[in-house]
């Protein structure tokens, strides 16, 4: 993974050399760091505005700008809004994958296994370590785990954990044999024991009877045969012979010796050979066969890498997903400020005004306030085209258009029934439908208040169990 990180910021640096020649807008705000990354930007966005994906990368973000800022030169900003994001996760990017370049070259370096094939032996009191090698003996390929001890221990030390140990050997090299009176399977003539320091030689007793390697040979009798073996227990000056006997039966249908089994008698070899000294040097060949150690590292690089790349993701989606989410709230706020919209103009229209008289005085009232209200300023869009030469029909349509409600529709189609027909009802009409959208505000109020008390059940009765916790324990803890 850090060859991936690598490769990702070559990529990088090669199309910020492309882009060098881009000049970054103003609005961005570039330091003499991140430029490089917001020229990229600028150079993908000219790209960008091809045919074939023009639609997927600012179709929808210029409709929504259209939407909340219609004055503005939507082509720039959706423009800028796609330079400032690809500046932002390249930058993102960038620094991610260095980071994840610099701890993958970190962990390459402080890797266990040395140029030399040794394992650092840990002193005494640091415990013991275990490390995945790949054993790669000319075409074949085995995954081992090795247990490099601690050093060292006192006399007295040694003397409490032989009782132990001796338990712990006669179960370890059994193997899979169920106990020492019936031994049909391969011994496990192990040279060590995981939790005890001390290294053993094995002296299998009768060579009639067991192969080298631990196998009970062919021609045993059905009976079985009784035959003593020998451990000697060494551990720096400290020795100790350990018999026991054991009874063997002829061999089971299994495997011979296989490669696993004859690197960890070529290890238990290189152990005993390398125990007084600080590295421990890995056997270099097998049966003539040169021996390949590899290391199987547990890396952080590639959840790193995964990191950074959503969160690359995330920048860039993020973007689009806040223009998005201001879109709704401008649709939100349309639909809750229509029952005070439809009641002022209800109102200035039952004092004798116009409907476009009406119409301007909101309008005029609003600019004086300075609070930004997108129902006004959709009707301060409609005056401004009504001043401009639009008819008035066709400004109060492409108002209903804009505001993108069926109650907004609703109110243009009885606009254009006044402006058409000068309907005598009109003004009750628009009365009704002022009380009918402050019936439907109240009922949508209640319905939000119901959902915040749904949401706010979890937090009370966490808060409930948190309070009988604090009251019942101190109660039972003083019983």
């Amino acid at each position: 993974m850090s060859i991936f990180a690598g490769v990702v910021l070559l990529v990088l640096f090669v199309l910020c050399l492309l882009a060098r020649k881009e000049e970054v807008p103003k609005e961005c705000d570039a330091s003499a760091v991140t430029r490089p990354f917001y020229r990229l930007g600028v150079w993908l966005e000219k790209k960008a505005r091809r045919e074939r994906v023009y639609k997927f990368f600012f179709a929808k973000n210029e409709e929504r700008l259209r939407l909340l800022e219609p004055a503005a030169d939507v082509s720039r900003a959706s423009g800028l809004q796609f330079i400032k994001k690809c500046g932002f996760a390249s930058v993102l990017l960038a620094a991610g994958m260095l980071f994840a370049l610099v701890i993958g070259l970190k962990e390459k370096s402080e890797g266990l296994l040395a140029a030399d094939g040794s394992l650092k032996r840990r002193e005494y009191g640091e415990g013991h370590y275990s490390v995945e090698l790949d054993a790669v003996v000319g075409e074949e390929k085995e995954t081992l785990t090795v247990n490099v001890e601690e050093r060292s221990f006192t006399e007295e030390e040694i003397g409490e954990m032989m009782p132990a140990f001796h338990e712990a050997l006669e179960k370890a090299v059994l193997g899979k044999n169920e106990s020492a009176e019936h031994v049909s399977r391969p011994l496990d003539p192990v040279d060590s024991v995981s939790g005890y320091p001390f290294f053993v030689e094995w002296d299998l007793g009768n060579r009639d009877l067991l192969k080298r390697s631990g196998e009970p040979k062919e021609g045993i009798p059905e009976e079985g045969t009784p035959n003593c073996i020998s451990a000697t227990i060494s551990y720096e000056d400290f020795r100790e012979i350990y018999s026991f006997y054991i009874r063997v039966f002829p061999p089971d249908a299994e495997e011979g010796s296989g490669l696993k089994e004859r690197l960890a008698e070529a290890l238990a070899g290189a152990d005993e050979k390398s125990r007084k000294e600080e590295p421990f040097f890995l056997p270099g060949e097998l049966d003539g066969v040169k021996i390949t150690w590899q290391e199987r590292k547990k890396s952080s690089v590639s959840v790193l890498i995964l990191m950074v790349l959503a969160a690359s993701a995330a920048v860039w989606w993020g973007r689009d997903r806040d223009l998005e989410n201001r879109v709704r709230e401008r649709d939100e706020q349309l639909k809750a400020d229509y029952p005070e919209m439809v009641s002022k103009l209800s109102l200035y229209i039952g004092a004798g005004m116009s409907t476009r008289m009406a119409w301007k005085k909101m309008v005029t009232s609003y600019r004086k306030k300075g609070v930004k209200r997108y129902v006004y300023e959709e009707m301060l869009l409609a005056q401004l085209r009504m001043d401009s030469g639009v008819s008035e029909l066709q400004a109060y349509r492409l108002f209903g258009t804009r505001c993108r409600s069926q109650k907004y529709i609703k109110l243009v189609s009885l606009l254009e029934q006044n402006a058409k027909l000068g309907a005598s009802g009109f003004l009750s009409t628009l009365q009704q439908e002022s009380r009918d959208a402050l019936q439907d505000r109240k009922s949508h109020a209640r319905q939000r208040g119901e959902e915040a008390g749904t949401k706010l059940l979890l937090p009370m009765i966490l808060m409930l169990a948190i309070v009988m916790v604090v009251i019942i324990v101190p109660a039972f803890v003083s019983i």
